[in-house]
């Protein structure tokens, strides 16, 4: 064989090499894109619990107010179906407990028939967004979400509510007092750290009927300490709390 002829194999494997190396720039550019890590945010919540044994929801919604995700729910709501359970309402043998956390169950906006907006238990939520009935003292729970958020101006929220924490003003059955109470803050997401505080904004419905926010908080007492402060931060590409 020829000089000539014996070339051709080899300017083949160069060729084939150089085509490979062309394509690589591509297929990163693919795999950041659909592991999701480019734009990706981490949420940092710090919630001063004064109480515990309360029902806690966290969410966030856009700055036209649209919600975004649940960031966080207590077990009993999220997985235990007290929200969605068989019964009477409001009676001792058992009975959905619509009062606990409306706001969020509202603005979440999942109908699970009958117009109960609470997972029942055959339908739990995840397991990455909830835990155990939080205690009292400080507690710390971080949150990424699943699909990275657009750059912009958000609102977090924090309802909470506590059975049995009745008032001359809030006695409505043997458990049901106070209504749950809202929080509200604000963080920008971006390439920069960013923290935001929370301050209450009023309260849920008394029996749960809705999910609107009643700004006359008035009538509440203990209620409105059943959280002490509430602290957030976004920080871009992973990483924890910032101090």
């Amino acid at each position: 064989m020829s000089s000539h002829g014996r070339s051709r194999p080899r300017m083949r494997i160069a060729l084939l090499l150089a085509g490979l190396v062309a394509c690589l720039p591509c297929w990163t550019q693919v795999a950041v894109a659909e592991g999701g890590t480019a734009g990706s945010r981490e949420f940092t919540f710090r919630i001063q619990m004064a109480k515990g044994k309360c029902q806690l929801a966290v969410w966030l919604t856009d700055e036209q107010g649209r919600f975004v995700d649940t960031v966080y729910v207590t077990r009993k709501i999220a997985q235990k179906g007290l929200g969605n359970r068989k019964g009477r309402l409001d009676g001792k043998l058992g009975g959905p407990r619509l009062s606990s956390l409306p706001v969020w169950a509202h603005a979440r906006g999942v109908d699970y028939g009958d117009g109960n907006f609470y997972p029942p238990k055959n339908e739990p939520l995840p397991d990455a967004i909830t835990s155990a009935t939080p205690k009292a003292g400080e507690f710390v729970w971080t949150w990424r979400p699943k699909t990275p958020l657009e750059p912009g101006r958000y609102f977090f929220f924090v309802e909470v509510n506590k059975s049995f924490d009745k008032t001359k003003a809030h006695k409505y059955s043997w458990y049901r007092g106070q209504p749950s109470v809202v929080w509200q803050g604000t963080l920008q997401v971006g390439d920069e750290v960013s923290h935001g505080s929370a301050v209450i904004i009023g309260h849920g419905d008394v029996a749960g009927a809705d999910g609107k926010i009643n700004p006359d908080v008035s009538t509440l007492t203990t209620a409105l300490r059943l959280i002490e402060d509430v602290q957030a931060s976004c920080r871009p590409q992973g990483g924890g709390w910032n101090r």
